[in-house]
């Protein structure tokens, strides 16, 4: 599948190193920042936050669609909070910081159209992966995590039936899928077409 129009089960994982084996170059996270943000990925999640708060009355989706939409919610909080971790064990990378904030917006984006409150996380997953976000495996952690990211909200899109909960959660997956393409880049695998452009990863599923 293309990365670009999809995307937990790890790739891979341990130590973060480019193509050269050398750890990644982190005296340039403002210039990684700045590309993620010109790549739109922050537009996205402005449009979420604001274009679709009032968009669809909770009373025009099924209870089928709001069960998976909070499923959906609680991933991209369980997103920040893996972020989040990743800075608190030092890891104080501007873009690890944006890809929080974004997730955060995502949720709330969720919660606007669906009038669910943005205010609990996928407490398992955040289990599961918590180690792995702390130390030198961060960075290949949040690639894998936003390939399942992308894999789960297409599983998402194609369940549901209502028009402006389908365009809110393709323009998630346009957002996450720009921040592989970031991650890849800061992994040193910027040049690699199956980590920019094919997605394998498994959806993270109920």
């Amino acid at each position: 599948m293309d990365r670009r129009d999809d995307m937990t089960t790890p790739k891979g994982s341990g130590s973060v190193t480019n193509s050269q084996g050398d750890a990644p170059n982190y005296d340039r996270p403002t210039d990684v920042r700045r590309r993620l943000l010109a790549g739109g990925a922050a537009a996205a999640a402005v449009a979420v936050v604001g274009g679709r708060t009032v968009a669809a009355a909770p009373s025009a989706l099924s209870q089928s669609e709001l069960d998976l939409l909070k499923y959906a919610q609680r991933l991209e909080l369980t997103a920040r909070d893996l972020y989040d971790e990743a800075i608190s064990s030092g890891l104080d990378d501007p873009l690890l910081e944006a890809m929080s904030e974004q997730h955060e917006a995502y949720a709330h984006g969720i919660a606007g159209l669906t009038g669910l409150s943005a205010d609990s996380r996928n407490d398992e997953l955040f289990g599961r992966l918590r180690t792995s976000f702390r130390g030198a495996g961060a960075l290949q952690s949040a690639y894998d995590l936003e390939s399942a990211a992308v894999a789960t909200h297409l599983e998402v899109i194609g369940i549901l039936s209502d028009v402006d909960a389908a365009e809110l959660v393709a323009s998630i997956i346009s957002a996450e899928s720009r921040h592989c393409v970031v991650l890849a880049d800061v992994l040193g695998r910027g040049n690699e077409l199956g980590a920019t452009l094919d997605n394998d990863a498994a959806a993270i599923l109920p």
